[in-house]
Parts: C-alpha cells; sequence; structure tokens
C-alpha cells in the first residue's frame, strides 16, 4: 500500500465495516470514525477537529435511508452536508491531501443508458441532493486547497449483513414465511455486490489522479427486482427445499427510476477496476450468508 494510515468514518456502517477490515489486512492503521464505534458524529466540529491527522481519508458518514430524508430531510441536509464540510475542513487543517467521498446516484431519471460521468444530474430526493452537494463542496476544497479527492458514485450495493428497506434485504427478511410481498416488479437496478465497491474504493486510493475526479461504480447491467426476486427464490428452494410465493402490490413510489445502469468505462481506464462477482454468484453469497447467520 502507498499508504499507512487511514481514516474511515461512518466505520460501522455497512460498506464501512468491510473496508476497515480489508484495510487491517493490507497492514493498514485504520481510525475508526463512528457514534456507534467512538462517539465520534462528523457533524461535532469541536470533537472532530481533536483527531489526528492520517495519510487519507475515507469519507462514508452520512444519512443514507431515502424515506427517511424525505421524512427528516433537515437532518438529512445538516448530517451529510455539514459532516462532509467538518471532514474536509479537518484534512484542510492537518494538510491530508488525498480523499475518497462516497457518492451516490445523483443523475435522477437517465436521459441515456448506460449514464456517465457526463449525464446531466438532477437528484429526485433529499438524499442524493444532499450527497451532490457534499460533491460540489469536494471540488472546491480541491480547487483551492489543492487537495486530490475521488468521488465514487455508487449504484446499488448488496452483500451478507446488508439490512434496511432495500430490495434484496427485504427479500431475505421474510423468505421463512413463505410469501414475499413487494411494490413494483418493474423498475430495474445497476446491483454491485460489496467486495467490488471495496475493491474500486481501494484503486481509487492507491491511484496517482490528481484534482477531484468523479466515478461511476456498478457492474454496468442492471436487473428487474421480479428477476432479483425471482433468482433469491429459486435459490432458496434449491438451498432449501422450501417455496417461496413472491407478490406484488404495485405501489409506484414517486421518485421511482424504471431502469438505470452504469457506464463504467471511465473507472476501467483510470482506476484500472472492473466488478468480478457476478449477479448469481453474488446473489448466491449473499443468501447462504444470511441462512448460516440465522441458523445460529
Amino acid at each position: 500500500m502507498k499508504y499507512n494510515s487511514a481514516a474511515v468514518t461512518g466505520s460501522s456502517g455497512f460498506i464501512g465495516k468491510y473496508l476497515v477490515q480489508k484495510l487491517k489486512e493490507k497492514g493498514v492503521k485504520v481510525f475508526e470514525i463512528s457514534r456507534s464505534t467512538n462517539s465520534i458524529d462528523v457533524t461535532d466540529w469541536e470533537k472532530f477537529n481533536k483527531i489526528p491527522g492520517q495519510e487519507i481519508v475515507f469519507h462514508l458518514a452520512g444519512i443514507t435511508n431515502i424515506q427517511e430524508a424525505f421524512s427528516n430531510p433537515r437532518m438529512v441536509y445538516f448530517t451529510n452536508v455539514t459532516g462532509t464540510l467538518n471532514v474536509l475542513d479537518w484534512c484542510r487543517l492537518h494538510k491530508i491531501k488525498k480523499m475518497i467521498f462516497i457518492s451516490t446516484f445523483v443523475y435522477g431519471a437517465p436521459q441515456y443508458l448506460p449514464v456517465d460521468e457526463e449525464h446531466p444530474v438532477s437528484p429526485n430526493n433529499p438524499y442524493s441532493q444532499s450527497k451532490l452537494m457534499g460533491e460540489e463542496l469536494c471540488k472546491a476544497y480541491s480547487r483551492d486547497y489543492g487537495m486530490d479527492i475521488t468521488i465514487l458514485r455508487l449504484f446499488n450495493i448488496y452483500g451478507p449483513c446488508h439490512k434496511g428497506n432495500l430490495l434484496i434485504p427485504r427479500i431475505l427478511e421474510q423468505l421463512h414465511t413463505g410469501q414475499v410481498v413487494l411494490g413494483n416488479p418493474v423498475p430495474k437496478r445497476d446491483f454491485l455486490y460489496i467486495s467490488d465497491v471495496i475493491s474500486a474504493m481501494i484503486a481509487a486510493s492507491l491511484s496517482e489522479i490528481k484534482g477531484c475526479n468523479i466515478f461511476n461504480i456498478g457492474s454496468g447491467k442492471s436487473y428487474s427486482a421480479h428477476v432479483i426476486a425471482s433468482m433469491i427464490a429459486d435459490k432458496y428452494l434449491e438451498i432449501t427445499g422450501k417455496n417461496v410465493s413472491i407478490i406484488y402490490t404495485k405501489e409506484q413510489r414517486k421518485w421511482e427510476i424504471e431502469d438505470a445502469i452504469a457506464d463504467i468505462k471511465k473507472a476501467k481506464k483510470i482506476l484500472k477496476w472492473s466488478p468480478e462477482v457476478d449477479i448469481e454468484t453474488g446473489i448466491n453469497m449473499t443468501l447462504r450468508a444470511y441462512l448460516n447467520e440465522h441458523q445460529k
């Protein structure tokens, strides 16, 4: 590794835990920043500014739940925007020149597919809007203070231990009932397995690219909710011998996007990164991990 120490905000979150583990495996000394790990909140400047400087920062902390973002937008904007500002200014004061910022899908309803980094941005919920505001802060600090900041726009992430009101966790949590109830079966998403997310973050951290740069991180393929649910149900039957019925309420969400596919040519070319886990393999590993966890 080109660095010996790293700070990870949001270290106790889904992605954060995997990232911390991978960095430690590579011999990096990790300073974890999390309200649940060491009671450090990225919005608490007085406490955050006392953290010792590190060679590189991975900024993952924030509120990511879209439904929560709609019901409590002030908290989402405050946490995600102020938190990012604090991390950036901490970097400035401690002369930390490299940062990886984890962003999200900020394009809104795609005008074309696959979506590349030049696609117009049009956030359609407070969460993605807050992330775009964080991106603008990153651009400003890179411009004004010479920081090298890599922004990774993650598409739909999944993997073992993922929780929340998201498609794959929702399906897994209902399997034991023999019936899975979902909303709209039609929308398609670009799903990326967690190990590929971590490898993209590591690749970004090792890149010599200068300035502020944005990369889409996805698989380059999309699958409908119906296809994902059927895939999990089939694999569940294969493993357990139990059938699962799938029911769709066909509920329409106001922020729904029909299809989203990441154009990842830029990440492949510049970061030398490519996803390695196909959807069938990723679903299999995720399902088996879930079943092992709940059989204990």
